[in-house]
């Protein structure tokens, strides 16, 4: 859900069930042969190196239908392989997330696409890390919490005394309710946002929309 767009999903290579599909593109029977022949021989390279791929060669859809199709279900990498790419020994590249096209070798496919697997996972945590870490406001009274709620929204870090009435009243009074008590207790920077008793932990309100 953290990585979705307006076309679909965007799976971490990690969790993606196929991590790469690919599409064989060309319009003439004379073309069929070698594409088909070239599409597979990259499948099976990827295969024997432990990468999850698929081969669409569906002929009752176009290539654009195929590109749209596997957007939405969020496969990371889209490997397009056409009559010129045949002839040049080369393959397309492209990543689900950023939409790049990368040219790639046709003796380079495997090593390249391994790397950037890898550059994909580690830019979506570091996206997602850097959106998280600026939707959490850090507050220290009830009139801050509330601000905070109204204009920003997101996460609000407050601290709390572990009261059930509190907790209780801020949802009542503000719709959000506590959705995160860190495993690792974090230092106290205040008194509860609530009552202004003494805090006992450290937890991260929000509203569900």
């Amino acid at each position: 859900m953290a990585h979705g767009d307006d076309k679909g999903l965007v799976l971490p290579p990690k969790i993606a069930p196929c991590q790469v599909v690919v599409v064989p593109i060309y319009y003439k029977e004379n073309e069929k042969k070698t594409v088909l022949k070239k599409s597979k021989d990259a499948v099976d390279e990827m295969e024997k190196d432990g990468i999850k791929v698929f081969l669409d060669d569906r002929s009752e859809y176009t290539p654009g239908w195929k590109f749209n199709y596997w957007e939405m279900k969020g496969v990371p990498i889209r490997i397009e392989i056409g009559p010129r790419d045949v002839q040049k020994k080369q393959v397309v590249a492209v990543r689900r997330d950023t939409s790049q096209k990368i040219f790639l070798k046709e003796n380079e496919v495997v090593k390249k696409i391994s790397s950037l697997l890898e550059a994909i996972q580690k830019d979506l945590f570091n996206k997602a890390k850097k959106f998280l870490e600026e939707n959490i406001t850090t507050v220290k009274n009830y009139e801050e919490f509330k601000n905070a709620l109204e204009k920003k929204g997101g996460f609000v870090r407050a601290c709390w005394c572990s009261e059930q009435h509190c907790e209780e009243q801020i949802k009542l009074e503000t719709g959000a309710t506590i959705r995160t008590i860190p495993l690792k207790k974090e230092k106290i920077f205040g008194k509860c946002i609530y009552c202004g008793k003494e805090a006992k932990e450290v937890v991260y309100f929000a509203k569900s929309y």
